[in-house]
């Protein structure tokens, strides 16, 4: 496991509870973060260096921001046959993938599991119950990898390539978190006064503004072109609302609730049948 953070150390915990055959180590170079996987009691030995770990491992998981998880592949297809990344930007790891791993031992993949808190301290065994772990069609993993997924509790889903995957990852994921801090950044209260009064809508919905802003910064600009197309979609579906409003053409509002909330049922009812 290179990177001991919250998804690494999910992973860790999980493999070493449910799978205790498994001798899963971790390379983690953050001095705070590698003393905290240590306490997790997920993995047999938590190196410091990628170099400093042996090279007789049957799979490599890259579970690293999209930037380092790039600049790291050449150093890490000599550690194992087999390897895996974990981000959630697919077009810029699966081409540096392509061309150092030669495709074959490349394994592109993304849980769609996390928190809003980084790091191994976060770290859930049970992360990635009932959640979609997508892998690409292009990239095919060994029986044994989608084994491995099903056992932490994932459910497998293909997707048809990496720009598929980046697309559809602007609608349901990168947009989702600016539409959060958007939501923040819109209040003008003090926080004590948000403190004071604000109910569940509000901390749901600003609940991802709480997200490390360096990995953001990074997979936003990883995945911009796509995620601009989905700002695009998303001012115009504000600006209809706003027009109404400022007309005061309530019967068009209830038209624009009444249609999200029958996207959002529809969908809820599609998950519901997983």
């Amino acid at each position: 496991m290179v990177g001991a953070g919250l998804i690494g150390g999910s992973m860790g915990l999980a493999l070493s509870r449910r799978l205790p055959h498994l001798e899963v180590d971790a390379v983690e170079v953050d001095d705070s973060y590698r003393e905290q996987a240590a306490t997790l009691s997920a993995f047999r030995h938590v190196w410091h260096a990628l170099e400093s770990a042996p090279s007789h491992y049957d799979l490599a998981v890259l579970a690293v921001p999209v930037e380092i998880a790039i600049h790291l592949l050449p150093r890490v297809r000599a550690k194992a046959p087999w390897v895996m990344d974990v981000c959630s930007v697919k077009r810029p790891v699966v081409q540096e993938m392509d061309r150092v791993l030669m495709g074959a031992r490349a394994i592109p993949s993304h849980p769609m599991a996390g928190k809003a808190q980084a790091g191994p301290l976060a770290a859930d065994e049970a992360l990635f119950e009932g959640r979609p772990w997508i892998f690409l069609e292009t990239h095919r993993p060994p029986a044994e990898v989608e084994e491995l997924v099903s056992r932490l509790g994932a459910r497998v889903v293909w997707m048809p390539n990496a720009e598929e995957h980046d697309r559809r990852m602007a609608e349901v994921s990168h947009g989702i978190h600016l539409a959060s801090q958007c939501a923040a950044l819109a209040v003008e209260m003090q926080p004590a006064e948000i403190a004071e009064i604000a109910g569940p809508a509000f901390w749901d919905v600003t609940r991802l503004a709480s997200s490390p802003s360096d990995f953001w910064t990074q997979t936003l600009a990883a995945n911009r072109d796509h995620v601009v197309d989905w700002l695009r979609r998303f001012e115009s579906a504000a600006r209809s609302f706003r027009a109404a409003l400022e007309r005061g053409d309530f019967s068009e509002v209830r038209i624009l609730l009444e249609e999200a909330k029958t996207r959002r049922e529809e969908a809820e009812r599609a998950r519901n049948t997983k």
